[in-house]
């Protein structure tokens, strides 16, 4: 049997932060149909066929409020879902760079197989996965890599820019971008380019230009871990 995976620390706040979005009455548990938000509100997107299997779970368990879902419980399931055989599998297929559009999970209950989104698959993830990626695909391109989310860099959005080019090569038009000595106004013209310029190259984008500029590590780890989603597209 597969040992649990742990939570760390910012991870357990993170959750706890997204579990009291949902909870808004501060009852101390969620009902079971407000799992799909409660997920995507803690960046772990979940097929609805799994959604339905974590419900039938708990309720075969006996959850201690019927119908409900707790704190521990929640942290319980995430536990099992970073654990997982799909989220081993996807591990796998990253780092051989290979098979990742292939990745799928099969329901216990029908046998039918079904196909995970380029997000839903990254959702599980670790941050170091992301960065290896991200710097190795620009170390391939000749370009600059970072330290992590937090790195300063990401501030002028240049890691950004340089890995969306190195996903497409010349799309990104440096002419237009300013490198040197930036003012608030260029970082942030900087972020909106290459904002911009992810989502024409077809990756799902939510952050907001802002996010660069202050390097907020949770929106900045959401940008590169799409751009990854794409550009395993490639492989």
């Amino acid at each position: 049997m597969a040992e649990t995976a742990q939570i760390s620390q910012d991870e357990m706040e993170d959750l706890r932060e997204a579990f009291s979005k949902i909870d808004v009455d501060s009852h101390g548990y969620i009902g079971t149909d407000d799992l799909n938000d409660l997920f995507k509100a803690a960046n772990l997107p979940l097929p609805g066929y799994r959604i339905r299997e974590i419900i039938q779970d708990l309720t075969s368990t006996g959850a201690q409020h019927e119908g409900k879902v707790t704190f521990d419980e929640f942290i319980s399931v995430v536990r099992g879902l970073k654990s997982s055989e799909v989220a081993k599998t996807f591990r796998k297929a990253i780092n051989k760079k290979e098979g990742i559009c292939a990745v799928a999970g099969t329901s216990e209950q029908s046998g039918t197989q079904h196909s995970y989104s380029e997000e839903e698959k990254v959702a599980f993830v670790t941050d170091d996965t992301i960065v290896t990626w991200v710097n190795d695909t620009l170390t391939q391109a000749g370009k600059g890599t970072i330290t992590g989310f937090k790195d300063g860099s990401i501030s002028t959005s240049m890691p950004v820019l340089d890995l969306i080019d190195a996903i497409q090569p010349g799309c990104i038009r440096y002419d237009l971008v300013k490198t040197d000595d930036l003012s608030d106004e260029e970082k942030l013209n900087n972020a909106k380019y290459a904002i911009s310029m992810a989502r024409k190259i077809g990756t799902r984008v939510y952050a907001l230009p802002e996010d660069l500029v202050e390097v907020k590590p949770k929106m900045v780890m959401t940008v590169f871990a799409c751009l990854m989603a794409r550009g395993m597209k490639r492989v």
